[in-house]
């Protein structure tokens, strides 16, 4: 009887600890991205090419924090009795699913901008606009739809009835999400592995040959700077989205705290850009 409710109160105990965690990164990202959204909306001169793309992605990391992080309170923590059967459960995983591409090919565009100003300097400049930077805007998010929801139709025929929706995520993971999941995010990091090594090449052969053109030099210097941000947020999504992946790989026992940290520190990441941009931005 006193280890039935010594078992009881433990995992109380840490289902609490676990709703905290999240409900700290769910407020940390709200408050953080929503300043950054503020400062674009406050400053014109903020308003350049990467910050459209950084704050589009600021507003993914809201939007996922007011969704995706309550939902997962609901049915990984709490495990609420309604959240459950084909539809919601369906529902559930592709919103969650979504945001993952969103951020990716967020990613992915940051680092195009990056590789265009740096290793094609002037040329690219005079092509860019902020409507440009707003159509990329709108590609990413088609994009991201288009492949989550494309791959998710393939789970519209699978009904375990009842079944929470943890039990539909890992069925989904095995009939097709495997086939899609890692290959969309192989893909747009192979890509942003290749334009970072061309950028830090382009960036060690002209730094010695613009030294003495002042203004270019000027706008390698913040182009250079903008590209670190970029890669330092490229580097927590790796850290906190990649790694995460293998965790839920091999956790089998679902609920228990490495298969708890996957998903914590696939949130986190929501809360560190802002981070990341308060310490590299002086302005």
């Amino acid at each position: 009887m006193n280890e039935t409710i010594q078992t009881c109160s433990s995992r109380d105990a840490e289902r609490v600890s676990h709703i905290v965690l999240i409900a700290v990164i769910m407020i940390g990202s709200i408050l953080g991205n929503g300043i950054i959204c503020l400062l674009l909306v406050r400053f014109k001169t903020l308003r350049t090419v990467p910050n459209v793309l950084i704050a589009n992605l600021a507003v993914v990391d809201i939007l996922n924090a007011l969704t995706n992080m309550p939902l997962m309170i609901m049915w990984y923590i709490c495990k609420v009795p309604y959240l459950k059967g084909q539809s919601v459960s369906w529902f559930i995983v592709t919103w969650y699913v979504l945001f993952m591409y969103l951020t990716v090919f967020n990613l992915t565009v940051l680092t195009m901008d990056r590789f265009g100003a740096i290793v094609h300097g002037l040329r690219y400049h005079s092509w860019k606009t902020i409507n440009k930077a707003k159509i990329a805007v709108l590609f990413v998010w088609l994009l991201a739809a288009a492949y989550t929801y494309g791959m998710f139709i393939l789970g519209l025929d699978i009904d375990l009835g009842d079944a929470p929706v943890l039990v539909y995520r890992i069925d989904y993971l095995k009939k097709f999400g495997r086939y899609f999941i890692i290959p969309g995010y192989l893909v747009p990091f192979a890509l942003m592995l290749i334009m970072g090594a061309y950028i830090r090449r382009s960036v060690r052969r002209h730094t010695r040959r613009l030294s003495m053109f002042c203004s270019v030099a000027k706008q390698v210097k913040s182009d250079v700077k903008t590209a670190k941000t970029i890669g330092l947020t490229v580097l927590a999504f790796v850290c906190m989205g990649v790694v995460p992946m293998f965790l839920h790989m091999i956790s089998k026992n679902h609920g228990t705290w490495p298969h708890f940290l996957a998903f914590f520190l696939t949130h986190l990441n929501s809360m560190v850009n802002p981070i990341i941009y308060a310490l590299k931005t002086r302005r």
